[in-house]
């Protein structure tokens, strides 16, 4: 039968909702996941939670509306069949690729999809959800509770766990003081105008560019031998990781090892949110820090020292990922929203390279009743030319590289080099701190 959700004939788009549409120029709003079990799903009671979940997040059933003043979402009416696929497959991982490749229009009237994969007594779970409706650290959580909800059906119990506040951008706030609060919101410093212009060495675009989700794993022993080092030495995983792949940037884009080079990092702005990531409701809160070095460094240590005294600077800064928010909430109140767009693509300068760690798939929180996940990566969004982001997960202590761009095979050719050089910066760290 029909599903509707009582709640508002429509609900007015938030803030990021907006910025993430105007974002549709660079990338093609999606977020991306993939989880392999070593068990089957039970279909029944994945249906039956992912109707629950969707029914407590209206956003999830809504159509996006481009209002040339004041945009919004409106609740449509689905079936579970318009977000469920569930299939025998020879091929998983190929039909999982496949269906990670595609886009949701904003005018559908559900805004996330879902393919269960059969194979030898096994499943293979991949899911797209539009970035409009949350970022990758409430992507995680919604995977996370889609877990427990659906243990607690196979249990016989209620299966009613999912955030369901506000998705107001404003929520960055409430955990600061009135002092630091004002502060805060005087940040009307433009972050985005970032001075770097070095670009990741893509071909020019080409009929035959296509959607691809490049991937490499670091294997369990080289990221434990990179891990323990790290705790040796005071050192964490996020800095290990970007010291490598920007000692790899330098190498794959020529650049001379005495040039300054900044990356954008993603920064999961729930850090600054009363009651973290259970609080509000689905969406985004992302920002970034800007990670400078001013050379490249003899060695991985001293590239991993160079990261390290930018990384220092920025985590002790109260109010990291916060800048630029005001300046964004100033434009979309004060001009309609079709001049607001206009305004803001003048000012904003879209990263050309940048890193995100979503960080940790957490086994124990990802396991659907007796189906462990064995392997597994998310991502963001497929890049348009000339832009590119290095995203990261790790599952079972293995970390899993992508590359999400349109791109063609030499394309390809040239981001599994750098994958490679990545691979052998890690390895050389391990060599370098080895007991």
């Amino acid at each position: 039968c029909k599903v509707s959700f009582l709640f508002r004939k429509d609900d007015n788009a938030e803030m990021w909702d907006k910025m993430q549409y105007l974002f549709r120029n660079y990338y093609d709003r999606m977020v991306h996941a993939t989880l392999t079990f070593d068990g089957l799903l039970d279909a029944e009671a994945l249906k039956n939670v992912l109707v629950i979940m969707c029914e407590k997040a209206p956003v999830l059933h809504s159509s996006f509306h481009e209002n040339p003043v004041n945009p919004y979402w409106k609740v449509e009416p689905y079936t579970v069949d318009d977000i469920l696929t569930i299939k025998d497959s020879d091929d998983p991982e190929k039909e999982a690729y496949d269906f990670l490749c595609q886009s949701i229009p904003v005018s559908s009237n559900v805004q996330f999809k879902v393919i269960v994969l059969n194979k030898d007594g096994k499943s293979t779970f991949a899911m797209i959800v539009n970035h409009m409706c949350f970022d990758g650290g409430d992507f995680k959580y919604f995977l996370k509770k889609l877990a427990k909800n659906y243990n607690a059906i196979l249990n016989g119990e209620n299966p009613t766990d999912l955030k369901q506040g506000t998705r107001s951008a404003e929520q960055v706030y409430t955990k600061l003081d009135a002092a630091d609060k004002k502060v805060a919101k005087g940040l009307f410093k433009n972050i985005s105008a970032v001075k770097d212009k070095h670009v990741f060495p893509l071909t020019e675009p080409r009929p035959d560019d296509h959607t691809m989700i490049n991937i490499r794993k670091i294997d369990r022993d080289t990221f434990l031998n990179m891990k323990n080092a790290g705790k040796r030495l005071g050192v964490t995983v996020n800095d290990m990781l970007l010291a490598a792949y920007v000692r790899a940037l330098y190498d794959i884009s020529g650049m001379r090892d005495d040039e300054t080079l900044s990356i954008p990092c993603m920064v999961d702005l729930r850090r600054h949110i009363e009651g973290g990531d259970e609080a509000g409701g689905l969406a985004n809160h992302t920002g970034f820090m800007l990670c400078t070095v001013h050379n490249k460094g003899e060695t991985i240590n001293d590239t991993l020292i160079n990261v390290m005294r930018s990384t220092k600077k920025s985590k002790r800064d109260k109010y990291m990922g916060l800048y630029s928010l005001p300046l964004l909430k100033l434009a979309y109140t004060i001009l309609p929203f079709s001049i607001s767009e206009f305004a803001i693509k003048i000012g904003y300068d879209n990263p050309l390279i940048g890193m995100s760690n979503i960080g940790l798939l957490p086994v124990d929180k990802l396991t659907f009743g007796n189906a462990k996940p064995v392997d597994g990566f998310m991502t963001g969004a497929v890049k348009y030319k000339p832009f590119m982001q290095l995203a990261l997960t790790t599952l079972n202590d293995v970390v899993t590289m992508t590359i999400a761009i349109r791109g063609n095979d030499d394309d390809k050719k040239i981001v599994e080099k750098f994958f490679d050089l990545i691979v052998e910066n890690v390895k050389e760290f391990d060599r370098l701190n080895a007991r």
